[in-house]
């Protein structure tokens, strides 16, 4: 998955039911928006194939979804916006400069949802919070131990 933040959200809820989320924090890669893709409804296989791949790497959506559905001092999604298309495994060091030059601007942009972020993350846990927390990780375990 491209962003795996909704499975990853799925699989909590299965493995803890009760509880309600402390933090979500989603980190991307970065995006870019290619104003040059082909509108949905052109007819050209180039186009098609364009607009299927966009659709099946999309991140965003799960983003709108989870930011919907999560409150918003629960769930961060932090993916800067890129002034160029780059791979995952680029290396020159001119891009990697612009590479950081864009996330600097997007956090500088984004400052106070990070500095939202660092005060959920920087919260100190209530006695029994931190109570719940040890039993929990006391009777995982104990069950690890019997399986």
């Amino acid at each position: 998955m491209n962003n795996p933040c909704a499975l990853a959200v799925h699989e909590s809820r299965l493995l803890w039911p009760k509880d309600a989320f402390q933090c979500v924090l989603s980190l991307g890669t970065g995006r870019y928006d290619n104003a040059k893709r082909g509108p949905a409804t052109s007819t050209s296989l180039r186009a098609k194939i364009s607009n299927l791949i966009s659709s099946a790497t999309d991140t965003e959506g799960v983003h709108t979804l989870l930011d919907d559905l999560l409150p918003a001092d629960v769930y961060f999604r932090f993916n800067p916006m890129l002034s160029a298309e780059v791979s995952l495994d680029e290396s020159r060091p001119g891009t990697l400069d612009q590479l950081e030059k864009d996330t600097r601007l997007y956090l500088e942009r984004n400052r106070l949802k990070l500095a939202r972020l660092c005060l959920v993350l920087g919260a100190e846990r209530s006695a029994v919070r931190k109570t719940k927390d040890w039993i929990s990780e006391r009777a995982w375990e104990t069950k690890q131990r019997w399986v």
